[in-house]
């Protein structure tokens, strides 16, 4: 008994030192992915809460980059949405991001379009409601309006924040994404999931892993982020 007390104890210590090296190997690399983006050169935009951190921000953008992907479908849209427009309008590509939202829609949409990215970025406004693909019956976007604004792509980059899923019930409510686009995934394809430090996020990359046979690699220290391969990637970021 004192022995496997003294082994759980020293188990929590470790697990607080652990969470503590994260938290600042987090905030550390937060500040130097964003110098690194703002050598893009574009204008202060608003930084919420649901946003992906800067750190999440750099990796995503690094895979676009160096695998040149062209085609991306993102749920939720933000400043992430013209970041990754940013990127594309240089390599020839095109983002599709899906926003409940439709006010913030109209403001990402604003933004696109005094940038001049708005040939490279489309926001759909897609509600939500119910899925035949979620699980406990929870809503997603509006099956028909993603099917039908990615009917005719080739989708070789997904990037998942989206809809919104930190209240109780809701853990799973990111879960439709990958296979609502199945039947549009390229040969090659990438999927980030953001937020995989929540326990439901968790459960996604456990349940497309076994859907997809996709090895997720998790990014605890830059942004709480997941980056899943198949296919073919040449570099590793």
């Amino acid at each position: 008994m004192a022995k496997a007390k003294r082994s759980y104890e020293r188990m929590t210590v470790i697990n607080r030192i652990s969470t503590k090296w994260n938290h600042f190997a987090q905030a550390s690399n937060n500040t130097r992915a964003a110098v690194e983006l703002s050598r893009l050169g574009l204008p202060y935009m608003p930084w919420s809460d649901a946003s992906l951190l800067p750190s999440a921000l750099q990796v995503v953008l690094n895979e676009i980059e160096i695998n040149a992907r062209k085609t991306v479908v993102e749920f939720g849209s933000g400043i992430s949405t013209i970041y990754i427009a940013q990127i594309l309008s240089r390599l020839g590509g095109r983002i599709v991001s899906f926003e409940t939202d439709a006010e913030w829609a109209t403001f990402v949409e604003n933004r696109l379009s005094a940038l001049n990215l708005s040939e490279f970025a489309t926001v759909v406004r897609a509600p939500l409601g119910p899925c035949t693909l979620s699980k406990n019956g929870l809503n997603w976007y509006n099956q028909a309006i993603v099917a039908t604004a990615v009917q005719d792509l080739s989708v070789d980059c997904v990037v998942v924040d989206g809809p919104p899923a930190y209240k109780t019930g809701y853990e799973l409510a990111r879960y439709p994404a990958l296979p609502a686009l199945e039947a549009n995934l390229a040969q090659d394809y990438v999927v980030f999931l953001d937020d995989i430090h929540r326990l439901g996020e968790q459960e996604i990359l456990r349940l497309w892993t076994d859907l997809f046979g996709i090895e997720f690699l998790s990014y605890f220290s830059k942004g709480n982020i997941a980056r899943g391969v198949h296919g073919v990637a040449h570099f590793t970021v």
